[in-house]
């Protein structure tokens, strides 16, 4: 009995959940099935067969679609965050460069661009092809190749063990240390390598410090202040050395002590000794530390050696640090040192270029000292502790293996060879002076092309007799010379020393401001002469220098360039042909030219321009008749039109002749150019083409202004004419025949006569009248008259000399023209056409040599031009 009294059956009956009864089944009778039943089994199982059959397909496909929905929602937001991911990226790297920008790019597209970048000199990506410059690559031989390779290898090394590494250093560093010293005869040496070719003096006055002032190191500028060092160098050192030495070793400019060149003959560009030893002297008396003397073994422009023993002597009675640079260095590893280098073994430093000397690309600089304080040196900084940059000596070491002894010295010959065959050429041409003076075994050459040479052919040298030779003074830089005058007659040996007449042509008396303007002139023949020849033979490389009191002079340095441009032997033979060839046309140019200004001077229309700078004959300006006495007060329309008149008669000058050059004068004025002319030249004819073609040019001018005034003049006739026909024929016709309507019915009644009416006009051109088309309808032709004399142009005739004024003082003419008092020796003359003259050259190559080949018969002349038709006027023939 439970605690709250026993269960009543209303509580059983009540337990029972309402879905129990629900779902409780009524019981059939065992014995027997109910119908009624079974057909509702039925009916839910056909119910759940069609759900199955229908409704999952639907449900599956919906489910489906649902899945692409959200697959494609979620690719839409991942693209959507990375494009604001991107847009954030591309904000904070806007500072990047483009190339470098994302995740880097192709190998393809790098080396691709690098090699546009290495084939054309102007690439420019998006430029066209046919725009762009090919670039001279250097076609690479064994060695070079060797010392390319090299390069590589010292990268690929530094990534060894560091034990390794250092023993590996060590090895290369002694074995390149010992064969440099000891083929540079520069015995017990340590080794600075650099990149910077005036590191290694930096270095070394850095040594030289620590020597002469032991506490240095520790009180700095402080222990030079009592005695304050000094650094001595050449005047003839490249220019700004002294201001860079001060600025790196950080010495006032008071610390540098220029030495100037001595003034013996043959010795101007040289330091003087005798001035070093003074100033040694005063500045040990004046409490200075002479500290290091800068010699050199070829000086940077004119690369003569300093005597290099006397000032040797001068550094160890002071005990100076002595430091030798230069070309001439390469000769201490022949096997016969000249005599002018050979002091330099007991030096205390040297400087090697040895990638230059050698031709072999991007070796360092070498610079050999000998010093017994290792600790000194590392303090200046000439030895590191540091492995990596001990590498650099590797190329050198594989390069000096890989060509050997007899290799180095072969290279080296050759270069010295290559100046001694140019020096030769020089000798065959007495107007060109060398102003090195050449010596033993020396690898350079200095000489320019001067009428000054005390053995120049008179008619050159004439140019500027008693011309007083000032000091230069730095002009700007000359025009470009024209290229015009490169070919010679097949039959003419050029040659500057053999004799035309045997007469001296006048002497022209040269004052001083003169003498610039022929040091001026001699200049752009210069320039000119080493362009032409660089152009000629490009392998025979050729500097152009300024060179105090002797102005600009040409240098051949084998040493710099002969290996990198592959110059050979041969190449200097056919280098000596084209320099024998140019000589004769600058010794025909400047033997010309003042008979060129005295014929210019001597015509009235032809007006003379200096142009000192000029490369060429001369120039000229054509000033029309009627502006020859107003040239101090030239209005601005009076320029435009001797500017317009002088470009058109270049334009037509330079279609026969291309030498013809458009220039400017001071005033701003055009001016026709003359460029170099050659010995067949006939100077005479030239100006001759000048002057007539500009008489042409004004005089055309003149028959177009005439010309348009007959026109307007005949047309206001025509019309005049026109006019009067017009009131005749309405006076005789009557006004019934005008009349709309009437008019018809009139003429239908009575038609008018077939002749009456108006007749046209014609303007006849050649006769500058006008005339009735009555007869041309009539006859069905046209008539024509002769042109009178001055609508007529005349035809050219006989030689364009003839149109000029004689000069003068002037009795000859250039070689193989027409002369006043006869012609030239041995000499045929034949008068040739304008059309006759070289599109390339002022020369004339139809003139022939008595007992030579024939000359060509003369051109024709041309046929008058032929007499115009009748042409009808503006008014033409009324049909109202």
């Amino acid at each position: 009995m439970s605690k709250n009294g026993p269960k009543s059956p209303r509580n059983k009956t009540t337990a029972k959940s309402p879905r129990s009864q629900s779902s409780s089944k009524p019981t059939t009778p065992r014995g027997g099935d109910n119908p009624k039943a079974k057909t509702k089994e039925d009916d839910s199982q056909m119910a759940r067969d069609l759900r199955r059959v229908w409704m999952n397909p639907m449900l599956a496909e919906l489910e489906r679609k649902i899945q692409e929905n959200n697959r494609v929602m979620d690719e839409m937001n991942r693209k959507w965050r990375e494009e604001k991911e991107a847009e954030r990226k591309l904000r904070l790297s806007e500072h990047i460069p483009e190339p470098l920008k994302g995740h880097g790019q192709n190998l393809e597209d790098i080396i691709k661009h690098l090699e546009d970048l290495m084939v054309y000199e102007n690439y420019v990506d998006g430029l066209e092809e046919q725009k762009l410059i090919p670039a001279k690559l250097r076609l690479l031989d064994e060695n070079a190749e060797v010392a390319i390779l090299s390069h590589g290898l010292s990268a690929y090394v530094s990534l060894l063990e560091p034990s390794h590494l250092k023993h590996f250093t060590n090895n290369i560093v002694e074995d390149t240390s010992l064969w440099l010293s000891r083929m540079f005869r520069f015995d017990d040496a340590a080794v600075f390598y650099h990149e910077d070719e005036r590191e290694g003096l930096i270095r070394l006055c850095r040594l030289a410090l620590h020597k002469k002032f032991p506490k240095y190191l520790d009180e700095g500028y402080e222990a030079l202040y009592s005695r304050p060092p000094v650094i001595y160098l050449s005047s003839a050192a490249k220019a700004g050395m002294g201001d860079y030495l001060c600025a790196q070793l950080g010495l006032p400019s008071s610390c540098l002590s220029t030495i100037p060149c001595s003034i013996q003959p043959g010795c101007q560009h040289k330091m003087d000794t005798t001035a070093l030893e003074q100033q040694v002297e005063d500045d040990v008396t004046s409490a200075r530390t002479p500290l290091l003397v800068l010699g050199y073994a070829g000086t940077p422009v004119i690369a003569q050696v300093d005597d290099i023993e006397k000032i040797q002597s001068i550094c160890k009675k002071h005990q100076i640090w002595f430091h030798v640079e230069g070309h001439h260095l390469a000769t201490l590893a022949m096997y016969s040192v000249p005599t002018n280098v050979s002091p330099v073994k007991t030096g205390d430093s040297i400087t090697l270029n040895l990638g230059c000397w050698l031709g072999l690309p991007s070796l360092p600089y070498v610079t050999l000292y000998k010093t017994a304080d290792s600790t000194q040196a590392y303090h200046a900084g000439l030895t590191s502790l540091q492995t990596h940059y001990k590498l650099s000596c590797l190329p050198i070491w594989v390069c000096l293996q890989n060509l050997g002894h007899e290799g180095v010295v072969n290279r080296i010959k050759l270069s010295v060879d290559l100046a001694e065959k140019m020096h030769e050429k020089l000798m065959g041409h007495s107007s060109l002076q060398e102003v090195l003076t050449y010596e033993i075994s020396s690898p350079s050459v200095v000489f320019k092309y001067s009428c000054y040479a005390s053995d120049a052919p008179p008619e050159v040298a004439s140019y500027a007799k008693n011309a007083p030779k000032p000091v230069k003074i730095p002009a700007k830089m000359p025009e470009r010379a024209p290229y015009a005058a490169q070919e010679t007659s097949a039959n003419h040996v050029p040659s500057s020393t053999q004799s035309e007449d045997g007469a001296e042509p006048p002497t022209m008396s040269v004052g001083t401001e003169e003498s610039y303007r022929h040091e001026d002139y001699f200049d752009a023949l210069n320039i000119w002469l080493a362009e032409t020849l660089k152009r000629e033979v490009s392998t025979v490389h050729l500097d152009t220098i300024e060179v105090p009191n002797e102005g600009l002079c040409i240098r051949f340095s084998p040493l710099e360039n002969a290996q990198v441009q592959g110059t050979t032997l041969e190449d200097m033979e056919v280098w000596g042909k084209s320099l024998g060839k140019q000589v004769s046309i600058l010794n025909a140019t400047v033997k010309q030219k003042e008979n060129f200004q005295e014929v210019v001077e001597a015509q009235d229309n032809l007006r003379l321009v200096h142009l000192p700078t000029w490369a060429g004959l001369g120039a000229v300006q054509y000033i029309p008749d009627h502006w020859i006495d107003k040239l101090d007060a030239l209005t601005a329309a009076a320029k435009r039109e001797i500017n317009h008149l002088n470009t058109e008669l270049v334009k037509q000058l330079k279609s026969s002749d291309t030498a013809f050059s458009l220039g400017r004068a001071e005033d701003g004025l055009v001016c026709a150019r003359f460029g170099l002319i050659t010995e067949e030249t006939d100077m005479e004819e030239l100006i001759g083409l000048v002057y007539t073609t500009a008489k042409e040019i004004e005089e055309s001018s003149k028959f177009l202004e005439k010309m348009s005034e007959i026109v307007r003049k005949g047309i206001e006739a025509a019309n005049e004419d026109l006019k009067k026909e017009n009131e005749e024929k309405l006076i005789q016709e009557g006004l019934l025949r005008h009349v709309p309507l009437v008019g018809s019915l009139v003429s239908w009644w009575s038609p008018p006569p077939k002749e009456t009416g108006v007749k046209g006009r014609t303007f006849n051109l050649a006769s500058g009248k006008v005339h009735s088309t009555e007869e041309t309808y009539k006859y069905h032709m046209q008539i024509q008259e002769a042109s009178p004399d001055a609508l007529q142009p005349k035809p050219k005739q006989g030689p364009l000399k003839a149109n000029l004024k004689p000069a003068r003082h002037h009795s000859t003419s250039s070689q193989g023209s027409v002369v006043e008092n006869g012609p030239a020796q041995g000499l045929k003359v034949t008068e040739s056409s304008v059309s006759s003259l070289s599109s390339d050259s002022h020369s004339k190559p139809e003139q022939g040599v008595e007992g030579g080949e024939a000359s060509p018969p003369p051109q024709p002349e041309p046929p008058a031009s032929p007499v115009p038709k009748e042409q009808p006027a503006a008014a033409a023939e009324s049909t109202s």
